[in-house]
Parts: C-alpha cells; structure tokens; sequence
C-alpha cells in the first residue's frame, strides 16, 4: 500500500520511552511506503528517525501533578499551538503515546473542535490503576488503543474501549538482540579495563529532569555503599536525556567521579549482576535480560499524597504487575533511602545458585507473557488499514 505524499501523520510523545516507540513505528510506516508527511511532539530519537519535531518533548518532561501545577502555563500554550494546528491541517491520523494528563485533554478538545481524523493511543492510559473514568473518553473519542499489555487489552475491552494487542514492543526488540558485553564494559568510564563484569551493579537514576533530581541522591549513597563492598556501581547516562538533565546529571557524576556508560541503558544492565532505578520502560528491559531490579519511585510530597488517593492498584512496577506479586522490591517515597535500597541488593547478590536460578527461570516466563515479538508492525499495519 502507498498512501500519496500530500498526506499527514500527527505523533505525540511526551515520554522519552514513548518517543522510542514512535521512532520505531515511524521506520516501519515508511518501509510499508507510507509517504506522507510525519511530524509533531518529538523527542531525538523520532526526529532522527524522520518524524518532523513541530514541538520538542522536553516540555512534557514532569514528574508528578505537584510539577505540572508549577508548569500549567506552558502546558496550556502547549496544547492550544496543537490544537490549532490539527484542526487547521486537519491530519489524516494522530498517533498519541503515553502522557495521558496532556493527551487527554487535547483529544477532548480536538474532537469537540471538529477533528473527524482517525486517533491512535499507544499506550493509552492506567485506567485499570486508576481514574477508571478515562476509559469513557477512550470509548468515545479513540478509534484504537494498542496498549502494551495482554491485561490492559483485556480491561479495556470490558470497558468498551476498542483495543488491539498482540505484544509488547521491546519483545521483538529483544528478541534480536546482540550485545557485545566486551565493548560494552569498554565504554564503562574510569578505569573500564580493570572492572570484574562480574561486580557491576546498574544504577538507573531515570530520564526526565524531576526524576534525576529525585533519585541521583539516593543512588549516589547506595553506589557508596556498594563500593564499600567491592561492587562496581556504574550510573547510566541514557541517550534521550534533555540537555539540561543530561548536563546536570554528567556534571554530578563527573564531580563524584562515578563509574557511568553513556549508551543505552539495556547495554548496561547486560553486563550488570543486578540493577537499581527508576520506574517505567527500565523494569521490562530488566525482566526481558533476566536482571534482578530494586525499583524506586520518589516525587515531590503533594504529587505522592495525591498518588496515594489515586492509585488503587498494589504494584506500579511491570514485572509485579505481571507477576501478580512482589517479584521486584517497590521502594516508595519515604521506603526508598540508600540503605533499603543496598540491602535489597546485597540480599539478591548474595543469594546461592539455585535460589538465583530459579528467580531468572520465573523472569523468563514472566517475558513470555508479554506477547509476540511483532508488535511495532501490527500497530503499522493497523494505522494504514484505518487511513
């Protein structure tokens, strides 16, 4: 199929893992000769993949409700200059991922502003978390949500939201994937020639700037602490990052003089015995490579309070959604301090073989329910079907 060249495609996402999607799905599109036009919220790596950035993602970069309050003006500019350019482009699609406190709202007002296009969520919201609410915008606003997991997909459909789901993406990433530990460990900073691969511990200090700032410290005292042990803490520098988190996360570690590996993160965790971070696309690379991950959340008080009010799920990390149980240690908030956070990993670290063995066995079935490994085409296929 070759839709002509005059037509266009509008991409949103505010997400560094969002726009990792959107890269991905963009280079599908055109190898599916999709000619027209690609452009709108993008990131680096969907802009370097093609996608026209009318807007840079960065603006969205917000950890919790109490930083977006703190950012509500330049949200609102944000979502009028889209609105105006949809309904005067008028798309033939627009392909929404994650960010659902700013893609909702823009939904809302395009389709009451006339926008008759078709509208594809990837990734669409929690609403099996909370806000259960939101599935009735999804029902009535969304032509398809192609979320990321079979019991998303599922809730969803009870809900009568039209879904399709047939895996999670980084399935298929992983599936092909190659890494050259060697090379890798080489790109470790500091000394990487004399690092024992078998003592590196990953430490994930997150992707977006209010995040950074929360996590750096608590992992800065548990890199510590693992050095003291004779581990080597190594902190992922991970490319997506905005300017000002990648210059302030670089400044601190090279003033600290930490181990790092700017690269992607999976690359690190590869080479890692276990890993520690943040929430987020972090856990299921984790769970796909059989690593153990202490997973931490902190944000500022009044976003966490209200959290608190919200959620109405047990677990936040994927692989204990998954799992129905708490595979991964969750660390929250206050539970989340550098010597929680070192004992889970010295407990891991320190199991024998057999209780290791069957921790990775559980991960590797874990992975297999995450679906099959052609999702990025299946979304592809969709959108032109409906176009």
């Amino acid at each position: 199929m070759t839709l002509s060249s005059d037509s266009t495609v509008l991409v949103s996402a505010g997400e560094v893992s969002g726009d990792h999607y959107i890269a991905r799905l963009c280079t599908i599109l055109r190898s599916l000769r999709y000619g027209g036009r690609i452009c709108g919220l993008c990131g680096q790596e969907s802009a370097a993949s093609g996608a026209e950035a009318l807007w840079r993602n960065e603006r969205l970069h917000l950890l919790g409700i109490a930083e977006v309050i703190g950012s509500i003006a330049d949200i609102l500019k944000l979502l009028g200059e889209m609105k105006r350019f949809v309904l005067n482009e008028a798309p033939r699609a627009l392909i929404f991922v994650d960010s659902p406190d700013f893609h909702l709202p823009l939904i809302r007002r395009l389709r009451r502003g006339g926008y008759g296009g078709k509208i594809f969520y990837v990734s669409p919201p929690s609403v099996w978390a909370w806000r259960s609410y939101r599935a009735r915008d999804l029902s009535m606003y969304v032509d398809e949500c192609l979320p990321l997991f079979k019991f998303e997909h599922e809730y969803l459909k009870k809900t009568g939201v039209t879904s399709f789901w047939t895996g999670h993406p980084l399935v298929g990433e992983f599936a092909g994937l190659k890494i050259d530990v060697k090379a890798a460990a080489a790109r470790i900073t500091k000394g990487a020639s004399d690092i024992d691969r078998d003592r590196v511990v990953a430490l994930l200090p997150g992707s977006r700037m209010a995040e950074i700032e929360q996590l750096y410290p608590v992992l800065a005292a548990v890199a510590e602490k693992l050095d003291s042990r004779g581990f080597t803490p190594v902190f992922s520098l991970a490319p997506g990052l905005s300017e000002r988190a990648r210059g302030f996360l670089l400044g601190k570690l090279r003033d600290s003089g930490q181990h790092y590996y700017d690269g992607p993160g999976r690359e690190l965790m590869a080479l890692s015995k276990a890993v520690a971070g943040s929430s987020g696309t972090a856990t299921a690379e984790a769970l796909l490579l059989k690593r153990y991950m202490v997973v931490i959340y902190k944000m500022k008080p009044l976003s966490a309070f209200i959290g608190k009010l919200l959620l109405s799920h047990l677990f936040f990390a994927l692989p204990n959604l998954l799992a129905g149980e708490m595979f991964f240690p969750e660390l929250i908030q206050e539970r989340a301090t550098p010597e929680a956070v070192a004992g889970e990993l010295f407990t891991w670290l320190g199991t024998d073989r057999a209780g290791r063995a069957a921790k990775e066995s559980r991960m590797g079935e874990l992975a297999r329910s995450m679906g099959t490994p052609d999702a990025y085409d299946f979304w592809a296929r969709r959108i032109l079907e409906a176009l």
